[in-house]
């Protein structure tokens, strides 16, 4: 589907074009379908919007739509995610300590006590691991994103001084 304000190729089931911000109709005006897209746009106005078989980005109110916008907002989606995966995680291992601690003061002392802190470790081990995997995909999104941030507050920069 497409955005018939912008041209921008649009997720079924959005309500808003991704590029413009404009409202998406269902089937109606607004989104047109590929096929009836080519169809029905004269020759020359896809030829002037098409260069080396890709099309120009969108334009919003006469300049360029932020190209970091889109990915920004996906990551920091996934992050979001991570970061639930992470409380669940977190209340996972804080709930197996706790039944090991209520519970060990039960367990007479010695070689049964031990075996009964092995098997609380090993409970623990692979959710442990999972929470290290999760901090690091964690710590490597969030320097993604603040590169991302940083390109873009150096390109609405350019932008700024392009237009004075």
């Amino acid at each position: 589907m497409f955005c018939s304000r912008c041209g921008a190729a649009v997720v079924a089931g959005n309500r808003f074009c991704t590029w413009c911000g404009a409202p998406l109709e269902e089937e109606g005006a607004a989104v047109q379908e590929a096929g009836s897209v080519l169809q029905s746009a004269p020759a020359s106005a896809m030829a002037g919007r098409l260069t080396a078989g890709r099309r120009w980005p969108p334009y919003r109110r006469g300049r360029l739509q932020d190209p970091y916008r889109e990915r920004i907002q996906q990551l920091r989606l996934q992050l979001r995610a991570l970061k639930l995966d992470l409380r669940q995680l977190n209340a996972y291992l804080a709930n197996v300590r706790t039944q090991y601690y209520m519970t060990a003061a039960f367990v007479p002392r010695g070689l049964l006590r031990w075996g009964y802190k092995a098997i609380e470790d090993l409970r623990l081990m692979s959710p442990l691991q999972q929470k290290q995997l999760l901090q690091q995909r964690i710590f490597e999104l969030e320097r993604e994103l603040l590169q991302l941030q940083q390109e873009q507050a150096a390109w609405r920069a350019h932008q700024r001084a392009t237009r004075e």
